[in-house]
Formats: C-alpha cells, sequence, structure tokens
C-alpha cells in the first residue's frame, strides 16, 4: 500500500509579510483604478451641467473647461495604505470650494454679456468683430446701428460659490473603492 506523500511549504515571517504588502499594493493599485475611471466617467457625462444658469452658447472655448476637468485627473499613486487621485486643472478647486476670482493681469475681469464674446478677451473680440469697444459706467460696449450694445461687464471680483456635484458624492466614490477591494480580495482568497 502506498504512503501519502505531503510537502509542506514554510514562508519565513519576512517573506509572509511581503506577500501581505504585495496583496494589499494589488488591492490599492486597482482599487485607485477604479477610483480614477470613475472620476473621469463622472466629469464626462458632467460636461453639460458644467454651462449653468448664465450658459452664452458657443464660443471659441465652448466646452474647453468640462475637458480640461476630465483630461486633469491623473493616474492614480499609491503609498503607503493610500491612493491619491489628482487633478491638475486648478479651477475645478474653485467650481468645488468656491471663492473670491479677481483679476491677476488687468483691472477688471470682463464678463461676456453676449455669446459670441464668451471665451474671447476684449481685445480678441475687437480684433475679431472689427466693432470698438468703449467703456460706459461699468461695462464695455459697442455701437450696433443706432443703438448701444453690452458687450462685457465689468467687476473688481466676483464670488463663485460651490458648484453642486463639481465631485461625485462621497459615499459612491467610497463605493467604487469598496468594489473594487472586494474583487482583489476575492481573487486572491481563491
Amino acid at each position: 500500500m502506498a504512503s501519502l506523500v505531503t510537502v509542506t511549504y514554510s514562508v519565513n515571517p519576512a517573506l509572509q509579510k511581503r506577500l501581505a504588502e504585495m496583496q494589499r499594493i494589488d488591492l490599492l493599485t486597482e482599487a485607485g483604478q477604479a477610483g480614477y475611471d470613475y472620476l473621469v466617467a463622472y466629469h464626462t457625462k458632467f460636461a453639460e451641467k458644467w454651462k449653468g444658469q448664465r450658459y452664452l452658447g458657443a464660443g471659441v472655448n465652448s466646452g474647453q473647461f468640462a475637458r480640461s476637468v476630465v483630461a486633469g485627473w491623473q493616474k492614480p499613486q499609491v503609498s503607503s495604505n493610500r491612493v491619491t487621485i489628482r487633478n491638475s486643472f486648478g479651477l475645478l478647486a474653485w467650481k468645488i470650494t468656491g471663492g473670491t476670482i479677481k483679476p491677476t493681469r488687468a483691472q477688471f475681469l470682463t464678463i461676456p454679456l453676449i455669446p459670441e464674446a464668451k471665451g474671447l478677451s476684449a481685445h480678441d473680440f475687437r480684433q475679431g468683430s472689427g466693432l470698438p469697444l468703449f467703456r460706459v459706467g461699468n461695462a464695455l460696449m459697442t455701437r450696433i446701428g443706432k443703438r448701444l450694445q453690452g458687450v462685457y461687464a465689468l467687476k473688481k471680483s466676483v464670488q463663485q460659490e460651490p458648484w453642486p456635484g463639481a465631485l461625485p458624492d462621497d459615499a459612491a466614490l467610497k463605493e467604487v473603492f469598496r468594489r473594487a477591494a472586494q474583487n482583489v480580495i476575492s481573487r486572491l482568497g481563491k
């Protein structure tokens, strides 16, 4: 009668720790990638919502803000027990937290009042349209026939309120990470 042969492998504690670390890194890497994919998809779908109540329609840079938000998401970085996903498009922070916006290279912000001025500096509008702009009170105006047309409002600053939905709901993002981590744990358990 043949005897049963048993082969046992013992893994030293240092290697056990390393294997556990590798599995944790796999878990964090996969969860981070799932989070990244979710954020990109979320902001791709959110593009129309950036327009808001005062959206003026098409302009030279129409839709550029939404494209910049999506393109700004950087691949996840895993370190220790943390996954970090950054967005390099700085203006997204204004939409998330709100704040005061002030001009950096001029005395006034120029707020477009007509769709043709959206996304254009006053200088570019003047050159593209061939229409002279002149100041009346707190606006840059042009003359069209016998009537005056407001093209830009002039403001020293504007208050940006936080934009609802600028980031996905925290619970939804946590769920994405939880599901991705659970997938890794399920695979490792097999």
